[in-house]
């Protein structure tokens, strides 16, 4: 049997498979001084590791596929790779070395360093990636959930080879990771092929300092263009809350597919943008409802009045229908989504670290099926209080003047 902190799910008859590694120290656990430092971690766990040089890592990573990436979030940080059944061993090996025993070399470290400031400079100058920046300050204030991933130029210049050797040990400690493997496998040769991490424990979070909403507004100046991009935040929920299947649906309703309220109205009936959405960022601690949009500035004005339109109404005129619609788009793209060990990799792990729980499709899939009409208005009802409302809006000076 799988020890705790492993979970193997077998798909029999697949040629290919799925695993990663997920822990439990995400870019708001790092100290503020040290913002960053988890991100630079990351970047250096599949530049050498195991005794590979970067060339030959590059080779193994080419030889397996491709497949294989490292990423950073707000509260987890993790490894994954999609190969065939037939190069498990040396491709579990790969994830074990990246984890366990990244270079902190000075000259990598330097890079990588240089790659993280060339990353943010990008984030810099891409409006969609300031107004998404934003709208969490203006949602959650100073809150490390708010703070950006990859840190500031002062933050990145503290993390020397020494400092990220130390930050990477706090978190290799048995319930602080999460192995998932998913494919036609033996549980026993994946567990002994593992054995080397700290799997000894379940998962147990890290702790974070409660959320508080700041419901405030941010104006970013933009001199680049008349595109305007702007964000509307509301009060969510945390990630395992019981309301989340009724919190997606009401965000699929509102701008989460072509047949969405705010896509028929903006982009099919007024013209009036290219790109509008609705999304949902749930953490831990708390969430947020988001309805974002890019429009030119002629049109701000307008637009900004029918986004509220349609929030306002949403409680009162929401319909069978949409609900209905909105669950079985939702039910199959999971169904089809399980259906690729990869994306199957990730269930398993988000159903356990957010819900604490096994992945069971029938169990999902019935949450989502019991939404109702009801539960949709009620929460919308709560939900989107203008006084509660914070904005982040990046666009010229002159729109920006316009904006309450």
């Amino acid at each position: 049997m799988p020890p705790p902190g492993l979970v193997v799910r077998g798909m029999e008859g697949k040629r290919t498979v799925s695993a990663g590694v997920w822990l439990l120290h995400g870019a708001a656990h790092d100290p503020a001084p040290l913002a960053g430092a988890t991100h630079l971690v990351e970047h250096l766990t599949l530049r050498r590791c195991g005794g590979r040089n970067r060339k030959e890592l590059a080779r193994l990573v080419d030889r397996l596929g491709g497949g294989v990436d490292a990423w950073t979030g707000s509260e987890t940080m993790g490894l994954s790779l999609q190969t065939t059944v037939d190069a498990l061993d040396e491709a579990l090996d790969l994830l074990v070395d990246a984890v366990l025993e990244p270079t902190f070399d000075p000259d990598d470290v330097e890079l990588e360093r240089r790659v993280a400031l060339a990353e943010l400079e990008l984030t810099r100058s891409d409006p969609e990636d300031r107004v998404e920046e934003a709208i969490l300050q203006a949602a959650w204030g100073e809150h490390p959930l708010a703070r950006p991933i990859i840190g500031d130029a002062a933050s990145l210049a503290r993390l020397t080879p020494g400092v990220l050797r130390d930050h990477h040990g706090s978190f290799l400690r048995p319930g602080g990771l999460l192995a998932v493997v998913v494919g036609d496998v033996d549980p026993l040769r994946v567990a002994e092929r593992l054995r080397r991490l700290p799997l000894g424990a379940s998962p147990v979070e890290p702790h974070l300092p409660p959320l508080r909403w700041a419901g405030g507004g941010v104006r970013v100046p933009w001199t680049a263009g008349d595109q305007v991009h702007a964000r509307l935040a509301f009060p969510g929920v945390a990630i395992g809350a019981p309301e989340v299947p009724a919190l997606l649906v009401l965000s699929r309703v509102l701008g989460g597919g072509a047949s969405s309220r705010l896509f028929q109205r903006l982009r099919e009936d007024e013209g009036l943008t290219y790109d509008v959405f609705s999304g949902l960022v749930l953490r831990r601690p708390g969430g947020l409802v988001e309805v974002g949009w890019a429009c030119g500035s002629e049109v701000f004005d307008r637009v900004w009045e029918i986004v509220l339109e349609e929030l306002d109404r949403v409680a009162d005129d929401l319909g069978p229908t949409e609900v209905e619609v909105a669950v079985e788009a939702m039910g199959r793209g999971l169904l089809m989504e399980a259906e690729d060990p990869a994306a199957h990799c990730a269930m398993e792990a988000s159903e356990l670290l957010e819900r604490g729980r096994a992945f069971h499709m029938e169990t999902v899939l019935a949450e989502l099926e019991s939404v109702d009409v009801e539960a949709v208005r009620a929460l919308a009802r709560r939900i989107f209080d203008r006084d509660a409302m914070a904005w982040a809006v990046c666009g010229p000076e002159a729109v920006l003047e316009r904006v309450a």
